[in-house]
């Protein structure tokens, strides 16, 4: 199940064979179901996280406290890599808006991974970097009133 999850996720299609039997020991599938919460803003993240079905909203404090939606994410998409990235604790929430089904790669698992593997270590990294990128311009969009919010994103 996870060896199919793994050619679901665009994320991953650059990966030579060799590759992806390297990373399905390190993966697992969650379910869940509406209004479960997979992070929670300033709580430790374990995880990184590959929707293959279902949609997650990503949901930040505002100043008073409350939460805010900030995106709601669809299949293809990825969170909990900034805290990966980082090392930080988890910038948002994440809660699922319907039933779910995610691919997880425990983040300490990862690391080591990538510190053995460094062309696999590259390619994850730089994909990364290109994701964390879009998401950047798009709240550069937002904050210049050029992009109404929140965004519905799907990667098919």
């Amino acid at each position: 199940m996870v060896s199919r999850a793994l050619t679901e996720v665009p994320f991953f299609s650059d990966l030579t064979d060799q590759e992806w039997e390297l990373l399905g020991p390190l993966c697992g599938i969650r379910e869940g179901k509406e209004g479960d919460y997979l992070i929670v803003e300033g709580a430790p993240v374990e995880y990184i996280y590959f929707l293959i079905a279902g949609k997650v909203g990503v949901y930040k404090k505002d100043k008073e406290g409350k939460k805010v939606l900030i995106t709601s994410l669809g299949k293809g998409f990825l969170f909990g890599e900034m805290s990966f990235l980082d090392g930080g604790l988890a910038s948002a929430t994440v809660r699922a808006g319907l039933p779910f089904q995610v691919l997880t790669i425990n983040q300490d698992a990862l690391q080591r991974l990538l510190e053995s593997q460094p062309k696999l270590g590259y390619k994850i990294l730089k994909a990364m970097a290109h994701l964390i990128s879009l998401r950047l311009r798009q709240a550069d969009d937002m904050l210049a009133g050029l992009s109404d919010t929140p965004h519905d994103h799907t990667i098919v």
